[in-house]
């Protein structure tokens, strides 16, 4: 056995369910979990099988490697790889049985050509740039594409998609890119080619734009208890994610002395400061070094106002201070009535969860009960002991039966 930490991220196997399940109530389309960004945070493995069981039947993910290794967990679903790969990554769609986001008649007779060598028909979908002009197709070549495709033996266009620009409220160029896909819709049922899977919403629209479900929904941070766009007030998501680590030590430092380099923290007042494993190789308090002017000191005034970097110990919120390092950050104790018994303490991390570096082992809990956990590229089974969290390596096989015996 290991002991799992001092650092790990708990993700919340029942509040997915629960978003699911609330998610489903609230359109006819089919949902299509986006899992992209290792799962937003939560491990593209463990969720891409627990979205399995829990019957989704459609996912998709950014790019080829993430596809790979969802297929490689043991995934047998359909997956859309949302960026279109290049001619020399063709096969691999191919030897995986994965749906290729298409935008360049180039790749369409690669794809062919690979598909006549193995004997296997390749689906498709057409991306058309109706207003993001940044990946797809211009809405007039639509047909041209859909019929090029349709004349080869080993393709089959399963799918037309568009992706919107700024939908997190409805807004008139919103309704001008649907209408967009809409006409390319109608043009193509004309010719007949109207059995396909159209989609166009993500989390955003799919609550403030409900006219653009259609077949299918791509829904990525809503699924995991988060959406800019506003919610129903009869609609709630929960929270699937938190980040944990330990204090490592605990020390007093004088008022006037400095903490972490560059000096950029000076102590206030005399103060009780604990450090923990964690700092900005992990994904902790990472900003853009390219942000413009204005984002630049628009964040600098709301970190004056809302203390933008904080952690709960004992439901107590405690300043992080000082400059977050590659793997080492400092808190300020002071105002906790134990700050000199804290070591080893458990504190909450508040991140944003795709910066969060990979290493980090996920424990899933079903029930408040850890239940299973991925860690090193490995499964492993949650064990109990002396009120600390150790792991038992076990298999694929075992993994994908504790996720079975916990639905």
């Amino acid at each position: 056995m290991e002991w799992v930490g001092p650092t790990w991220v708990a993700v919340n196997l029942d509040a997915i369910r629960h978003n699911l399940a609330t998610l489903k109530t609230l359109t006819k389309a089919r949902l299509c979990p986006v899992i992209k960004s290792d799962a937003y945070g939560h491990g593209l493995a463990v969720i891409g099988m627990f979205l399995q069981q829990e019957g989704i039947r459609y996912l998709a993910v950014s790019d080829l490697d993430e596809a790979i290794a969802v297929r490689r967990c043991g995934v047998t679903i359909p997956i859309l790889v949302l960026t279109p790969i290049l001619p020399q990554q063709a096969r691999q769609i191919v030897l995986h049985d994965l749906t290729a986001t298409v935008t360049s008649k180039l790749l369409i007779n690669v794809l062919a050509e690979i598909g006549r060598v193995y004997h296997r028909v390749v689906k498709i979908h057409l991306k058309i740039n109706t207003g993001m002009n940044r990946i797809g197709i211009v809405p007039e070549y639509a047909l041209d594409y859909a019929q090029t495709i349709s004349k080869c033996k080993y393709l089959r266009l399963e799918g037309v998609y568009t992706h919107f620009a700024d939908a997190d409220r409805i807004n008139s160029f919103t309704k001008r890119q649907l209408q967009r896909l809409l006409t390319v819709k109608s043009a193509f049922a004309s010719l007949e080619l109207d059995d396909l899977l159209w989609h166009a919403a993500g989390s955003s629209a799919f609550f403030s734009f409900p006219e653009s479900h259609l077949d299918q929904v791509r829904l990525g941070s809503a699924i995991f208890g988060q959406t800019r766009a506003k919610l129903p007030s009869n609609v709630i998501l929960r929270n699937t994610w938190n980040l944990y680590t330990r204090i490592i030590q605990v020390q007093r430092v004088a008022k006037g002395e400095p903490v972490g380099y560059n000096q950029r923290y000076t102590a206030k007042r005399n103060s009780i400061i604990g450090v923990i494993p964690i700092g900005y190789g992990d994904g902790l308090g990472v900003i853009p070094d390219n942000y413009d002017l204005w984002r630049h000191l628009r964040s600098a005034l709301v970190q004056l106002i809302h203390k933008p970097h904080w952690v709960s110990i004992d439901n107590r919120e405690l300043p992080i201070v000082g400059k977050i390092a590659m793997g080492l950050s400092c808190i300020d104790l002071t105002e906790h009535p134990q700050a000199l018994d804290l070591s080893g303490a458990v504190v909450q991390v508040h991140a944003r969860r795709t910066t969060i570096n990979h290493r980090l082992p996920k424990v899933y809990t079903i029930d408040s009960k850890p239940a299973l956990i991925h860690w090193h590229d490995q499964y492993w089974q949650p064990v109990i002991k002396d009120n600390q969290l150790y792991a038992r390596a076990i298999s694929p096989r075992t993994a994908v039966e504790i996720l079975k015996r916990r639905n």
